[in-house]
């Protein structure tokens, strides 16, 4: 892409506005031009600035929506379009009409009209149509300006007035013309508010369980993961700016303010509405009024100028996000304002306009409107960590950089690069940055806004504060970096980081403690929606696997249960026609035979049922096709039983009914069932141990409790999802005790004094007046804050996590005040350092062993803060993937262990088995990768000891590394080393480096070679059996002295599932005599990641068992504790755990080596 510089005043271009000596010119040159044009305001204005009057209220709205205006015309000259500003302007100007005619028409004479009805309806529509001018595309429009013209003169027109009167009424009251009715603006009028049956729904009929539904004449046709909700076009937005009553010029904008429990007193407490939500109005404080006041006028920018006064981050607010304003609106009893739609309507105006990208970014920064950061101050030495890039992490990166302070974000998420023209030469049309949702490069970016959130709202938004903050000198962003991982507390004073905020949102989503939980076809809710919309297993062109399975329930009352409803449904479409669009070119070149031989019964009966499915979805295409209509797959899904939300109480006491019913209004218009007071019980299972159904007890409504009864049902379920809440992201504290003081499950609140920290309670809203945004952490003159969904008063709003920032910033800066500055470090590249020490890089690759591919990622930080036995998160970038037959060759996930440091370097082993390897061979020295960790639990190593490990293949890359921590703790090392065959074995001489002495073991070929007199070779499958004929004496030479199996102290297990079941049994039984009493065992758990992040998504949670009992204890989550003892570990769960997506994974990989191969000979 390329751009002409637009900028048109003074000698200002693009590179010199980036910096904040070329912002600080730009303001030098409006304040010029606003002298000029007008003394009195420019001095208002300076004195706004300086604090001299310190204005608010009325006084306040007044004084800024004097200077909004000459804000958009000195942006119109700067860009050169005040053409096409004045163009938007004339059409809010043309279409004014359509809001006079609804006025004067449709609610006030229709309503007061009581003559009698002397026309009928088409009557009156024929002589209508034939007053209006002919050929006219816009018939509201035309009949607008006709009625509008009419009352120029209301008495020479009485005749015409009334028949149009007549007109509106035949069709507001009698139901004439439905298409006028449901779709022109001038007839959308307010209706009464019901808070106890907001969502209109319907029973199912004949249904068991007394599922409902929405109406089925109102469902969507949905397909994929394109935006779902277009917004209101701008006629719909006028619609909603007219409805409001512009409240601040009599002190009562209550969407803004929060609407107050007495009116007269301002400062009285919030108002609870009847759902029992606390009436904040807008968390930010979003001047709403005052923008709807601009808009109304035909003033865009200056529109989106007044709302960015509070609201930079406005992008990641407005339309299907938040809805605080809306609650608090003035209309408490009739429908409110759609102030979101507003809101977004505005920025997608300006964004319209040519260089709107670049008035949005330059209104983030440069604002007149603020009386704070209306400009980036100077470098003030002072550098912050900000953990997380999710809403509230960006807005308080935004905040602290226009403070002067150098600041750092990272994620553990994958933050893909942005092109570089978009950092380079400014952006001429937003249509350039637009991508369909459908196939979009999924940056990362933005945390739960970008993984959480669903194609309801639209994500190209977020790339605008990517774009912002990405920019900026002063700012460094980096994903793929685990906080407690690739870098802690300690690292981050070391490194030079004056305070750290701490925003990583939720963690550890809740189990719901029943029977089966965790069974195969059992999912955390995080845990796919992250699979789906941050792995990318939603795209056609994905190597992501995630298998679900029709019907589907989804457990939870929340707005992530309705989201992973509706996703599900989507996605289920998208997997069977994916199936099947790999499965026939894969059968046509390899056969069917070579496509089911590494399939059992029940995958080879899944793939049966997906292929049908999928030709169903083909065949509903090619009849909409033939049809000229969309393809509908609501009949198809419902027809496979459908996906179903439950909820253990009522709908209109689910916390999605009290935040956002619009929410689920939508999403049952999708087709998705509800069942309300059904309590989960039991995960019912098929004969392959594969969940059949959900067993609930049912509930019943006495005087307003939900009761349980004796009556069950059990929902058919072939996929069960639990969203069942999250705590806030705690995970630091669990993985350093005694980092944190806590209280419950978040961190004790703080606020912070020249002489220390006081503890405060858990404030009741976001605009409570001491929330306490500091943990307890003190070490020096150095503190931590925290923000977001990881503190009590914000959690659970994308808005509320950005007013969290807003809120807190000025605390961090007074704090920052207080403390000395370090004179050595103002002259530091401190930022471009600090990048090469978290960015990760191949610095070399070995693919000569035909059993591994050997990788050395170049990570420093990552590298320094390594320890024995954890283990990384490896991806690359799809951004930098080629796409091949429509695949994108991308390492969508791989969970691999680390075997070794070097320097700045982590050693990396990829078996070669299954698609992530031959992907991993195609990288080059300097190649960008995500290298997300260290994460997992270090190996305990002890000293003095004799361990015995077990390893196949897999394990030999952790015995590397292990081996010789181990030994050079003092420890003796006795390892089985089984493997397939004798070329599988890599690092031959380095794994004897690793072990005082090895037993190998080959199961087919001949016997594998020893190289030291001390080790000996058998061929035999089976390690139990091995052990024991060691045990017996029957391994290599009897002369030889070997390690005796009862001088071990532990036992290390690192191989198959099966390898570890067989164990947790012998050691109980046939092995027991074999080993002192005192042994311990302890087996690596291999269970399916995603995150690994240690607890977030959820992937990872596998059951641990009382060994005596054999009755489940806990869930955990095995990222953060791989190695547990053996005989805690719930083998048959894990089992199922590790086979969720054993179908898809087959045809990925031979889809992969497909591809590739005819790649290879083209």
């Amino acid at each position: 892409m390329t751009s002409t510089d637009p900028f048109n005043l003074d000698g200002l271009n693009f590179n010199t506005l980036q910096s904040a000596e070329g912002l600080e010119q730009l303001d030098r040159v409006f304040l010029e031009a606003l002298r000029d044009d007008d003394a009195d305001l420019h001095e208002r204005l300076l004195r706004y600035r300086n604090g001299v009057d310190k204005l608010t209220g009325i006084p306040l709205s007044e004084f800024l929506l004097e200077v909004a205006p000459r804000t958009e015309q000195f942006i119109g000259r700067l860009f050169a379009i005040e053409d096409s500003i004045t163009a938007q302007k004339q059409k809010v100007d043309d279409e004014s009409v359509i809001h006079l005619f609804k006025k004067q028409f449709v609610q006030r004479r229709s309503r007061r009209y009581r003559g009698e009805m002397e026309f009928s309806f088409e009557q009156l529509d024929v002589w209508l149509d034939a007053q209006l001018a002919s050929g006219e595309p816009d018939r509201e429009l035309a009949i607008s300006r006709y009625a509008a013209s009419l009352l120029d003169d209301k008495d020479a027109n009485e005749d015409a007035i009334t028949r149009i009167t007549q007109w509106c009424i035949h069709i507001r009251k009698h139901g004439k013309a439905p298409d006028i009715l449901d779709n022109w603006v001038s007839f959308q009028l307010p209706e009464l508010i019901d808070y106890a049956n907001l969502i209109p729904l319907q029973d199912v009929d004949n249904d068991p369980s007394g599922r409902m539904q929405s109406d089925p004449g109102q469902f969507v046709k949905r397909d994929g993961f394109t935006l779902t909700d277009g917004r209101m076009n701008n006629r719909q937005v006028m619609g909603e700016i007219n409805y409001c009553i512009y409240c601040h010029d009599h002190d009562g904008d209550f969407c803004s303010r929060g609407f107050p429990e007495n009116k007269k007193d301002p400062e009285s407490d919030f108002r609870v509405n009847p759902l029992g939500e606390t009436l904040t109005g807008c968390p930010l404080g979003e001047k709403v009024s005052e923008m709807h006041l601009l808009k109304r006028d035909g003033l865009p920018v200056a529109a989106l100028a007044m709302a960015m006064r509070d609201n930079p981050m406005l992008p990641a607010t407005g339309h299907r996000i938040c809805n605080d304003c809306m609650k608090a609106c003035v209309y408490q009893k009739q429908d409110p304002v759609n102030i979101p739609e507003v809101e977004t309507g505005i920025l997608t105006d300006v964004l319209e306009l040519p260089y709107g990208v670049e008035i949005y970014l330059l209104l983030v920064r440069w604002n007149p409107l603020r009386r704070k950061q209306f400009l980036p101050k100077p470098g003030n030495n002072r550098r912050v960590l900000v953990v997380g890039l999710g809403p509230a992490g960006f807005t308080m990166t935004h905040h602290l950089s226009m403070e002067g302070c150098e600041v750092a974000g990272i994620d553990g998420l994958k933050l893909e690069p942005l092109d570089d023209w978009l950092l380079s030469q400014p952006v001429k049309d937003y249509s350039d940055l637009v991508e369909s949702l459908d196939d979009r490069i999924m940056t990362g970016f933005g945390g739960v806004a970008e993984y959480g959130i669903t194609v309801r709202w639209d994500k190209n938004f977020l790339k605008l504060i990517y774009i912002s903050l990405a920019r900026r000198s002063n700012v460094t962003l980096n994903g793929g970096v685990r906080f407690g991982g690739t870098l802690n507390v300690e690292d981050a004073w070391s490194l030079g980081f004056d305070h750290i905020c701490i925003a990583n949102g939720a963690g550890l989503p809740r189990v719901i403690p029943m029977g089966n939980s965790l069974a195969r076809g059992m999912r955390q809710a995080n845990d796919f929606l992250m699979s789906l919309q941050l792995t990318g297993a939603a795209k056609f062109s994905s190597l992501a696997n995630l298998q679900v399975r029709l019907p589907a329930v989804v457990i939870g009352g929340g707005l992530t249960a309705v989201d992973t409803a509706t996703e599900l449904q989507a996605y289920y479409v998208r997997q069977v026609e994916k199936t099947l669009q790999r499965y026939e070119p894969l059968r046509e070149a390899i056969g069917e035979d070579a496509i089911l031989a590494g399939l059992d019964d029940e995958n080879r009966s899944i793939l049966a049922t997906f292929l049908e499915h999928g030709k169903e979805v083909r065949d509903e295409r090619a009849a909409a096709a033939a049809e000229a209509r969309e393809a509908d797959f609501v009949p198809l899904l419902r027809k496979w039983g459908g996906v179903t939300l439950a909820y253990r109480r009522g709908l209109n006491e689910s916390p999605a009914y009290l935040r956002n019913h619009e929410e689920v209004i939508k999403a049952m218009q999708e087709g998705i069932y509800y069942a309300e007071g059904v309590e989960p019980l039991e995960a019912t299972l098929d004969e392959y141990g594969h969940v059949e159904g959900l067993r609930c007890r049912l509930k019943e409504n006495r005087d307003g409790r939900w009761l349980a009864s004796s009556e069950e049902v059990i929902l058919p379920a072939r996929a069960i999802m639990v969203a069942a809440g999250a705590s806030p992201n705690t995970i630091y504290e669990t993985e350093y005790p005694g980092t944190f003081r806590m209280e419950d499950d978040h961190f004790l609140p703080h606020i912070c004094h020249p002489d220390g920290a006081q503890p405060v309670a858990v404030a009741d809203h976001c605009k409570a007046h001491e929330f306490g945004p500091f943990t307890s952490y003190a070490y020096q003159d150095r503190r931590i804050s925290y923000i977001g969904d990881t503190h009590p008063v914000f959690h659970g709003s994308v808005v509320k996590a950005i007013a969290s920032s807003q809120r807190t910033y000025p605390d961090i800066m007074r704090l920052l005040d207080q403390q000395p500055e370090d004179p050595y470090q103002s002259d530091v590249e401190f930022l471009p350092s600090l990048d090469q020490q978290l960015t990760a890089t191949v610095d070399r690759i070995d693919t000569s062993h035909p059993a591994v591919v050997e990788l050395w990622i170049r990570a420093p930080l990552a590298a320094k803060n390594y320890r024995t036995g954890q283990f990384f998160r490896l991806q690359t970038f799809e951004k930098h993937s080629p796409v091949i037959a429509g695949t994108r060759m991308q390492i969508p996930l791989q969970t691999v262990s680390g075997a070794g440091v070097s320097g700045d370097c982590i050693r990396l082993l990829l078996l070669r088995f299954g698609p992530n390897a031959r992907l991993a061979e195609t990288l080059q020295p300097g190649s960008p990768v995500v290298l997300m960790g260290p994460t997992g639990a270090p190996a305990e190593l002890g000293a003095q000891r004799t361990v015995m490990v077990i390893a196949g293949a897999w394990g030999a890359a952790v015995m590397l590394d292990l081996g010789k921590a181990l030994r050079s703790a003092g420890n003796r090392v006795l390892m089985f080393a089984s493997f397939r065959h004798r070329d599988d074995i890599y690092f031959k001489q380095q794994l004897e480096d690793a072990a005082d002495q090895i037993v190998w073991s080959s199961a087919m070929g001949d016997p594998i070679t020893c190289s030291r007199e001390q080790d000996a070779s058998v061929q035999e499958p089976d390690v139990i059996k091995l052990i024991k004929d060691y045990a017996a004496g029957n391994v290599g030479d009897r002369q030889q002295k070997r390690i005796a199996l009862d001088e071990v102290d532990e036992i290390m297990i690192m191989g198959s599932t099966g390898l570890l079941k067989g164990m947790q049994k012998s050691l109980g039984t046939d092995l027991k005599s074999v080993f002192k009493n005192d042994v311990t065992a302890t087996g690596t758990v291999g269970s399916p990641m995603q995150c690994m992040m240690k607890g977030v998504c959820g992937q990872c949670l596998q059951w641990q068992i009382d060994p005596e009992s054999g009755k489940r204890t806990r869930a955990v989550f095995s990222c953060s504790k791989q190695d547990q003892p053996l005989s805690w570990i719930d083998l048959d769960n894990l089992a199922a755990r590790q086979s969720q997506n054993r179908l898809p994974e087959h045809l990925t990989g031979l889809w992969v080596n497909h591809v590739l191969s005819r790649s290879e000979q083209d």
